[in-house]
């Protein structure tokens, strides 16, 4: 049913009136119990919620009638036996069969990969780009690793992966436990860290499948002493990406914060697309968080977000999703928040943020039930984090109105 739902929402351009009335059909054909179903949502692939997404006004209904879930996707998948060979599964440019190699990897990068499917021959390359599973082995600290970070243990999680990507021999995998490790550091806030394996992983690989970890700040973020230190130093070295997250946490620095939007400026036209397309989406920050843009630049940073890789849109999301917000346009804004908690969490703490904003958005045009179900979703799936406490706080506060309207009606 929902799956039908979507996708009659890719062809509506109708209007507002429209919309409400499939939030309306949705609520009564989806349980409340069954409102946010992992297991349904798994049915559906980012790009057919990016079409819902796209249609703006239907996607709050979507979100809100199917459980927030955190979409992860790990190439290196469950643990094989140490003397497993690896297992790659190839789907060749646009034919819809798929291919299984058996054999070693030798290497998995960015631009291909290689993999030796008899000892006696040469490796063989394949496009990373035609890459859609890799089954490998992983040493035990690795798999406990990622465990723990699934489960919010994220200080025991990082202490199992820096044991990891010291004890793995393969460089490839070994890039995958760097990009957990910046995950996790920045799951803490610790952007030195995060930083600093994030440019261990850069020079290992240059053309990173992993870019999209890259640790930027969004939102209004309280940068402490030692991260502006190190993002002083990364902005003037010689590496783009270094020098993007230099800049993205030193933009509102009272010292540096200047030169921080210089260095953007100058990013703007860099030869790495990712660092371009980024650099110029962070020039944004300051207008949408605390600016008013009007409506047709709102309609062309959607328009510039709608082209860029999927997988770099949270951030700039979470900037339109604000600007709506502060245009008093609440149903947009929950719209375009929830892409995070809903299609792209790799930033922990900025979905988790995203999504109490969707809420409290919500909250503003009356949608009380659906503004409670992503309060509580922050308290649960993003509980470690101080967002948590705020959502905690405004389930409180709902439960007391509710309960002095219950009062007043009894009279």
């Amino acid at each position: 049913m929902v799956r039908t739902f979507i996708g009659t929402c890719r062809n509506f351009k109708r209007s507002r009136r429209v919309a409400v009335v499939c939030l309306l059909f949705v609520h009564l054909l989806v349980a409340p119990a069954h409102r946010f179903d992992p297991i349904a949502m798994q049915k559906h692939s980012p790009e057919e919620i990016r079409h819902v997404q796209n249609g703006r006004h239907v996607c709050v209904s979507i979100a809100l009638g199917i459980r927030l879930f955190s979409i992860t996707s790990l190439l290196v998948c469950a643990p094989w036996t140490a003397f497993a060979q690896d297992k790659v599964i190839l789907q060749r440019g646009n034919y819809s069969a798929r291919i299984m190699l058996s054999g070693t990897v030798d290497d998995y990068n960015g631009t291909e990969l290689s993999i030796r499917t008899d000892g006696e021959e040469p490796a063989k390359t394949y496009p990373a780009a035609d890459v859609v599973e890799i089954q490998t082995s992983q040493i035990e600290q690795h798999t406990r690793g990622l465990a723990l970070l699934a489960e919010g243990r994220v200080e025991d999680a990082l202490r199992e992966l820096e044991v990891a990507v010291k004890k793995e021999p393969r460089t490839w995998v070994r890039r995958e436990i760097l990009a957990a490790l910046v995950r996790g550091g920045q799951r803490r806030g610790d952007y030195p860290a995060a930083g600093n394996r994030y440019l261990a992983l850069l020079k290992s690989d240059p053309t990173t499948r992993q870019f999209r970890v890259i640790p930027l700040v969004w939102g209004p973020e309280t940068v402490d002493r030692e991260a502006r230190r190190e993002a002083r130093s990364w902005m003037n070295s010689t590496v783009d990406a270094g020098r993007l997250m230099g800049a993205s946490l030193l933009y509102d620095d009272s010292q540096s914060g200047k030169e921080a939007r210089s260095v953007l400026k100058e990013l703007s036209s860099s030869s790495d697309s990712r660092v371009r397309v980024l650099a110029q989406m962070q020039a944004w920050r300051q207008e949408a968080l605390t600016g008013n843009p009007g409506k047709m630049q709102l309609a062309q940073w959607q328009h510039r977000i709608d082209a860029m890789p999927e997988d770099l849109r949270g951030g700039p999301c979470y900037l339109v999703g604000r600007a709506y917000a502060a245009r008093h346009d609440y149903e947009l804004a929950a719209a375009t928040l929830l892409w995070l908690p809903l299609v792209d969490d790799h930033d922990f703490r900025l979905a988790a943020r995203a999504c109490l904003e969707a809420g409290t958005a919500l909250e503003k045009i009356g949608q009380h039930a659906e503004a409670r179900t992503l309060f509580h979703e922050v308290t649960t799936r993003f509980a470690e984090t101080s967002f948590a406490d705020d959502a905690a706080v405004l389930l409180k506060r709902g439960d007391e109105d509710a309960g002095i309207t219950a009062d007043r009606k009894d009279d």
